[in-house]
This record gives structure tokens, C-alpha cells and sequence, in this order.
């Protein structure tokens, strides 16, 4: 599907009737993110529906996860990481296989879109690659202070703990959930500054919002 051109059309000339190809939806660095990557993403569920999400919104939302995969491959590729990093490619592939419902419903999903299993292959492995590098080289390095585990009991926890299940347990009962949760969210915060900082050094276009 790649080196389709980079205009945000492309049409069939020389035709009673324009035929859209192909639609680029965005740019990186020169990449293009095309249309049918965004559906051939929400084939693979690599980004969760939200619940009362409209479909214009999910589809922008894949989108903005497409530039932001495309942003970090980018960079392993540059600092030659890509080779190695090793990744579970088995779990990554049968976590695809499952939220589209088994291997007959994904095969039928692809061939109703007219996509390859091949082509999904190479999108589940450029986010299993990045997801590898993430919890190898961000998440050693997290540590998580009595004070933001505090501050998480009290701000997080605390009002959304369910009233009708009587009172909340103390903060030294639940601390190990604690510390993974607010590990999770200082590594998302770590991911998103990395991301923002490529796209302020590369040239990221939006065709499409």
C-alpha cells in the first residue's frame, strides 16, 4: 500500500469518471498514512473503542495512534534498534487474532476489506517492536514516590471507589495495585513526551482530523 504519492488524492486519470485510489490522511516525516491503514488498524483493535465513542471519532483516534506508531518506528529505525529488540511475537499476534474474534472472523474481516494477512503482519509487528522497546528501555527506570502513591490513593482511588461497597480499604491493602497503576501513568507520560518531542523534530501534516 505504500509509495501511493502524496497528494491527499490520488485519482485515475483520463476516465469519463474520477476513481479515488487512494487517500492520504497524513503525513510523516514524509510517510504517508493512508486511509486503508486506519481501516487495516481497527481490524487489528490497536486502539480500544470507548464506550459511546462515534465512529468519526474512533477513526481519529486510530489515526492519531498510526502518526504516533509511525513517529517511534521511525526513530528505532535511525538509531538502528529495530534488530535488536526482541519481542514476543506469538502473544502480540494472538492478542490481534483475539479481539478480532478467531482466526476464521480476522481472515474474513481482512478479505471483506480487501487486505493481506501480510499486511497486518507488518503493522502488529512495527507495534510490537515499539511496545518491546517501551517496557525495555522507559519502564526499569520508574520509580514511584510514598508521595505520588499518596496523592494517587487520594485523588484517584478515593472518589471512585464504589459507595455501596462499604469503606475504602487503607492505602497499605491496596499498595500494590497502586504502584502499578502509577507506574502505568508515569510510562504513558514518559511514551507521549517521547512521541511529542519526534514530532517536533520531524514534520508531522494532518490531511485529515
Amino acid at each position: 500500500m505504500g509509495g501511493l504519492g502524496l497528494a491527499l488524492g490520488l485519482w485515475l486519470l483520463g476516465s469519463s469518471t474520477a476513481v479515488e485510489v487512494e487517500r492520504v490522511l497524513a503525513l510523516v516525516n514524509g510517510v504517508p498514512i493512508l486511509a486503508s491503514d486506519v481501516e487495516l488498524a481497527q481490524i487489528a483493535g490497536i486502539v480500544p473503542k470507548m464506550p459511546q465513542e462515534d465512529e468519526a471519532s474512533y477513526r481519529k483516534a486510530v489515526l492519531e495512534a498510526l502518526i504516533a506508531l509511525e513517529l517511534r518506528y521511525q526513530d528505532l529505525v535511525e538509531a538502528r534498534l529495530e534488530q535488536r529488540v526482541s519481542y514476543d511475537w506469538q502473544a502480540a499476534w494472538q492478542r490481534v487474532v483475539t479481539q478480532a474474534g478467531g482466526e476464521e472472523e480476522l481472515s474474513r474481516k481482512l478479505a471483506e476489506q480487501g487486505f493481506s494477512q501480510g499486511e497486518l503482519v507488518r503493522l502488529v509487528q512495527r507495534a510490537a517492536l515499539v511496545e518491546a522497546y517501551v517496557a525495555k528501555w522507559f519502564a526499569p527506570s520508574l520509580r514511584v514516590t510514598q508521595g505520588e502513591l499518596e496523592a494517587y490513593y487520594r485523588q484517584e482511588f478515593l472518589p471512585r471507589w464504589p459507595a455501596g461497597q462499604g469503606p475504602p480499604p487503607p492505602l497499605e491493602q491496596v499498595r500494590p495495585q497502586l504502584e502499578a497503576l502509577v507506574k502505568e501513568k508515569k510510562l504513558l507520560e514518559q511514551v507521549q513526551t517521547w512521541t511529542e518531542e519526534l514530532a517536533r523534530r520531524g514534520e508531522v501534516i494532518r490531511y485529515s482530523r
